[in-house]
């Protein structure tokens, strides 16, 4: 099991006693619906995931009060909750794209790119192959300071005192313990810019981020993103999962570098998969098992279609890129209230069996985002994404 750090969360009624509070209760219509967001990581792929934030965050219809998140997944999960607790939404929006921008590379090496990107990738994949399978390049040989580039863009972007305030959402990272393998869940209270470093500490890439005198990895490599902090704390009942690798493969890879990716999809969402398998079949086997599980109401915005993924990769940073992918989140964003706006704080739309081949064997009447309205909705305007 997990191990989880929970922030400390104040009660309704302490909450509503600070000065902060009382100002946010103000400033959000009594409509709006409390949401929670599960946000799965994958380097660039992260920008798919700002987009859908840009419409959730822009829209009159939800208040986020609590985000877990894993790798890139974190990183926005703490720009949002950092945001949010200092002024409000329209900063999380902006805080969200001025992170992205710096994440960009420029924009002048976009027509390189254009030009040799099929050649460089090639390149790319079979030195990454070589390198790998003759163990000849490790983060610590290759950068033995441990430089990592992305601690200056957190800083830049993250009030970690504004995340431990008592009135922030609730925030929840996940990192992988190096030595045991198993998955830890920081809360508010104990967050750090190291945490969110380990979370997004790839082991090809970076080397292993120490936090209280252990090792951690990647956050994606046990819980990614991590689920059962945010039902048990009772801040809101609609939980919306932010996936960024699609479930399924039109069929099996045969070449080296689809092999590679595909491995890497499947593990890096096995235990999103996992999770929520396990709701759904403990809620079909046991009806009063937990009360928390039976009030939770899941909804799901699509994952970036399977085009998307012909055209750039996790470690592309270029403007183009960076943009198309912020395009496509939002349109897959846009589907998903457009649909089940109304529904959010109803009824639950994420039919886990029909989607993640649960156990469970109730099946929902209308299943939220099914492949074909949301692949179609997202892949048409791809080619239009840049201008």
């Amino acid at each position: 099991m997990p191990e989880f750090l929970f922030p400390e969360l104040p009660t309704r009624d302490d909450a509503g006693s600070t000065p902060r509070a009382r100002r946010q209760r103000r400033a959000v219509p009594a409509l709006r619906t409390p949401i929670g967001l599960a946000l799965q990581g994958g380097g660039s792929w992260g920008a798919y995931t700002w987009g859908v934030l840009d419409v959730l965050l822009g829209s009159r219809r939800f208040d986020i009060v609590q985000l877990s998140g894993t790798s890139a997944g974190a990183i926005n999960a703490a720009i949002v909750a950092s945001a949010l607790a200092k002024s409000g939404p329209r900063e999380a929006r902006r805080a969200l794209a001025s992170f992205w921008a710096a994440m960009a590379q420029p924009a002048a090496a976009d027509f390189g790119r254009g030009v040799w990107g099929p050649v460089e990738r090639a390149f790319r994949e079979t030195i990454h192959g070589w390198l790998v399978a003759g163990s000849a390049l490790t983060p610590y040989n290759a950068n033995p300071l441990g430089v990592n580039p992305l601690r200056a863009a957190l800083a830049a972007h993250v009030d970690i005192d504004a995340i431990r305030a008592p009135d922030a959402p609730a925030l929840f990272v996940t990192v992988t313990n190096v030595r045991t393998g198993r998955a830890r869940v920081i809360g508010n209270a104990a967050m750090t810019i190291d945490a969110l470093l380990a979370s997004a500490a790839l082991p090809q890439l970076f080397q292993a981020v120490e936090l209280d005198g252990e090792p951690y990895w990647d956050g994606g490599y046990s819980g990614n993103p991590t689920l059962w902090p945010m039902i048990h704390t009772g801040r809101a009942r609609d939980l919306i999962v932010v996936p960024l690798v699609p479930e399924a493969d039109a069929a099996a890879p045969t070449d080296a570098a689809g092999i590679r990716r595909r491995v890497g999809e499947i593990v890096f969402n096995s235990s999103l998969v996992a999770e929520l398998q396990s709701i759904a079949t403990m809620r079909a086997m046991a009806a009063d098992s937990d009360a928390a599980l039976h009030q939770l109401r899941l909804h799901r915005v699509a994952p970036p279609p399977r085009a998307l993924h012909a055209h750039g990769s996790a470690i592309d940073r270029s403007h183009a890129w960076i943009r198309r992918l912020h395009a496509a989140g939002r349109v897959a964003a846009r589907g998903f209230t457009a649909r089940h706006a109304a529904d959010v704080g109803r009824r639950e739309t994420l039919d886990v069996d029909d989607v993640y081949g649960s156990m469970a064997t109730a099946a929902l009447p209308a299943p939220g985002n099914d492949p074909t309205f949301d692949a179609a909705r997202i892949a048409a305007p791809l080619d239009r994404a840049v201008s």
